[in-house]
């Protein structure tokens, strides 16, 4: 019996968790299309994947899931960049774009 709520427990977890980083993906992938847009760049595939995953103090000094997301995209559309999405939680903590050449 007790095997069996485990079991249960585990896989609601689990199914939290998977509900909970898609929408904190869809995030990232605002997030990255408003910086390609800022930058004048053009924001490639329309979706971010998924990088490393850790757990992280915020400023308040709560315990919360820090994921990075990469994407890519293109300032002349003859080479491909990287980029990466940092999330605390449900905000956005940082976005980077790797250094690329002014088309």
């Amino acid at each position: 019996m007790i095997d069996n709520g485990l079991t249960i427990l585990l896989l609601l977890g689990l199914l939290w968790f998977w509900w909970d980083s898609r929408g904190v993906a869809e995030l990232a992938i605002e997030a990255a299309q408003r910086s390609c847009n800022q930058h004048g760049v053009t924001f490639l595939n329309d979706t971010v994947g998924w990088k490393k995953i850790r757990l992280k103090r915020n400023r308040q000094g709560r315990v919360q899931i820090q994921r990075f997301y990469f994407f890519e995209f293109a300032s002349d559309m003859q080479q491909q960049y990287s980029g990466e999405v940092i999330m605390l939680g449900h905000q956005v903590n940082k976005v980077n774009l790797d250094v690329y050449r002014i088309g």
